[in-house]
Formats: C-alpha cells, structure tokens, sequence
C-alpha cells in the first residue's frame, strides 16, 4: 500500500514539475502579475455564470452514466449520479490522470444503491469513460478535417494520430456488438463474475452503450463553448466557429496526463493553435488561464458535494 502511495504522490508531483516548467516556457514574455490581476478582474456573475453552465455539462455526464447502469433513470438517480460525477472530477485532482477519478467516483453511490455490486458500478465508471473518451476523439477528428478544410495549420501528425485512435475505437465497438460476451463467459465458471463487470456488453444492453455515445457526441459543443465564453468576458476576439475547431483537438491532447490540471500544457496549445490566428498572447493566455482556474473550481465543488 506504501509502495503505491509513493508512485501516485511520485507521478503527481512529476506533473507539478511538469506543468511549472511549462507555465514558465508559456508567460516568459508577459506581465504575469498584471495578468493575474486582470483574471481577478472577472465579474463575479460571470464567474457563477460558468460555473452553473459548467454544471449543466456535469448533468449531461450524470445523465449518460444513470442510463449505463440503470436504464432507465428516474430524476432523483440522475442527481445522485450528477454527484458522483462530481466526486470523481474532485478526486482527479489528487492523482495523476483524470481516469483516477472514475476508480473512485462511484464509491459515493454505494449507500445509495446497495442493491448493484461494487463491481458493476466500478464497471459501469470505467465503460462511461471509454464512451465519453469516443466521442471526444471523433469530434476531435472532425474538428481537424474542418479546419483544414478552412486552410487552418496543423501538425501533420495529428491527422494520423486522431485517424488511428479512432480506427482503434471502431475496431473496440465492433468486438463489443458482435462478440457474445455472455455466452463466451458463462462456459467458464472462474469467468463468471466478470459477468458483473461486462453487463453491458450483454446482447440485450448495447442499446444503452448507442444512446450514450449518442449523448456524448452531442454534448460535445456545450462543454467547448465555455472557452468562447471566457473570450467575451476578457475581449479576446476568438470566434465561436474557432473555439470548436480548435477547442476538441487541444482538449484530446490535453488527455495525456503530462501536467496537473492541464495548467502549463493549455496554455502553450492556445498560443500553438489560436496563436496562428494572429490573437493576442496575453489575451489568450488570460482565456486559457481562466479556463483553467473554472476548472478546479468545478472540481472543488465535488469536494463540497462530498462534505454533505
């Protein structure tokens, strides 16, 4: 147990190390207390504003995850749910990758619902990770093949990167609809618990696993637009139709767990992407920081929900 407490404080504080050393290579050139002073600056309604939109998303997330496991969700389930989804973001802040959080996020509805195993919920966290992730990787590809269509610059790599996560994801979806993973796992008596875990993969489940996705992808541009909210409260000119070019391909490399929070990473892929746009570095470093910092308050709001 020790040994594991040392590699996970080990990788965070690699991320600490990481993200300070990025921050440093994105303000080098700027006034970084009259840019903080500037963020200060934000209205209060704007702020409460974010975080209620901010909210609204984290809906959406306690919606998809509700149907995963239940199928048919009735309100109070989607809160409770919304909650959960909540913790987990709370619990990512303390450990190297977001995915961290959706080990622990359903611990919280264990009270709540005795009557599904822990190895369901668990399950249920991880498939509602994968389905979100699905969509997030195709609206990235479609974001890229948009922009290049409008003559935006990219990295070259980028196309067949995006191009191969996604073919990997058909291939995962095609083994999930066709492959009876019921009929395989019940031949083995050893394998049967795991029933449990893969209950969506059962024939009669995959509806819920399409309906979600589905949701994902829809849900995409709520969550993007919040970066283009943030570029009106501080005037940084980026247009909507920029934001969801450029916004899902930042947010799918910002996946990799190189940084804590996305600090230091997010501002260097602003001034990389937005930066070719002709904006202003201290503007859009002003947006990316203020995205940034709405994003630890959301994730303490977990923490809150958690006290009570």
């Amino acid at each position: 147990m020790l040994k594991k407490l040392k590699i996970v404080f080990g990788s965070k504080l690699a991320q600490l190390l990481i993200s300070g050393l990025l921050v440093y290579v994105a303000f080098r050139k700027v006034d970084v207390v009259k840019l903080l002073g500037e963020v200060h600056q934000a209205p209060w309604w704007a702020v409460v504003a974010i975080l209620v939109y901010m909210g609204f998303s984290m809906l959406i997330g306690g919606i998809r995850w509700s149907i995963l496991v239940l199928g048919k969700a009735k309100l109070r389930d989607v809160l409770a749910f919304t909650r959960a989804t909540y913790a987990g973001c709370f619990y990512s802040l303390f450990f190297p990758t977001s995915v961290a959080g959706d080990f622990l996020k359903w611990t919280s509805l264990l009270k709540q619902y005795p009557e599904i195993s822990k190895l369901k919920l668990a399950g249920t966290a991880i498939v509602d990770r994968v389905i979100g992730f699905s969509a997030f990787s195709m609206a990235a590809l479609m974001a890229l093949i948009a922009g290049k269509i409008l003559n935006y610059s990219f990295p070259g790599i980028l196309l067949w990167l995006f191009l191969g996560i996604n073919a990997g994801l058909v291939v995962f979806y095609a083994l999930v609809f066709y492959i009876d993973f019921e009929k395989i796992l019940s031949k083995y008596s050893f394998l049967k618990g795991i029933l449990e875990v893969v209950d969506l993969l059962k024939n009669s489940n995959k509806k819920r696993i399409l309906i979600c996705y589905l949701i994902s992808l829809l849900s995409e541009p709520i969550w993007m637009m919040m970066t283009w909210f943030s570029s009106l409260i501080f005037g940084a000119g980026i247009s909507l139709m920029q934001v969801l070019i450029f916004m899902p391909i930042i947010s799918l490399i910002l996946v990799l767990p190189i940084s804590w929070a996305g600090f230091g990473a997010r501002e260097n892929l602003f001034l990389v992407f937005f930066g070719q746009l002709g904006f202003s570095t201290e503007k859009l470093l002003l947006v990316s920081t203020f995205t940034g910092i709405m994003g630890i308050l959301n994730s303490l709001l977990g923490g809150l929900m958690l006290l009570f």
